[in-house]
């Protein structure tokens, strides 16, 4: 069964992204995994606040993978390759799940990975925590309905100060 997986980086005190949404403090002095992750997922699941960043920045989706937006838009535009998704997202992720393929991608942003952590339809947490503290921003995290406890499963550490960390889900509700 495929799993969804919240990939993302932050600043070491918890952002996501600066006030204005602009994430121009990542480092992409290297790979950090990237590569082999992108091969690991064949679908995206995306904010709706997040795809409108990436729209104005010139990219309407996740290259070579269907995109599933959600929004409470009635009538979105349309983008090639962008399904739009105007319901809860348990019953679509539990379709995909079954579906034969690579692991599920939840590109973002944080409310929607919060509805996902409060439905327990996370399967894994990787986090590339970027050495810089933002002071504001957005959260990586914003208030959840339970306390969740997870379990690592993978750390590396690079020579730019980056850490990543790989957390299991499965059985996180407390």
């Amino acid at each position: 069964m495929r799993r969804v997986l919240y990939s993302l980086a932050c600043s070491l005190d918890g952002y996501i992204a600066r006030p204005d949404h602009s994430a121009d403090w990542l480092l992409d002095d290297q790979d950090y995994g990237l590569k082999e992750f992108f091969a690991s997922v064949d679908a995206a699941l995306i904010g709706r606040k997040t795809h409108d960043f990436m729209v104005r920045h010139g990219q309407s989706a996740m290259p070579g993978m269907p995109n599933y937006v959600f929004s409470r838009n009635p009538s979105p535009p349309a983008y090639e390759g962008v399904h739009w998704v105007n319901e809860e997202p348990a019953a679509l992720v539990k379709k995909l799940k079954m579906q034969s393929g690579k692991d599920i991608w939840l590109v973002g942003g944080s409310y929607l990975a919060q509805s996902f952590f409060n439905a327990s339809l996370i399967d894994e947490v990787s986090l590339a925590i970027m050495p810089i503290l933002l002071g504001d921003g957005i959260r990586l995290f914003p208030k959840m309905a339970a306390e969740r406890s997870l379990r690592l499963i993978e750390e590396k550490s690079y020579s730019s100060g980056v850490v990543a960390l790989r957390y299991d889900c499965s059985g996180s509700s407390s």
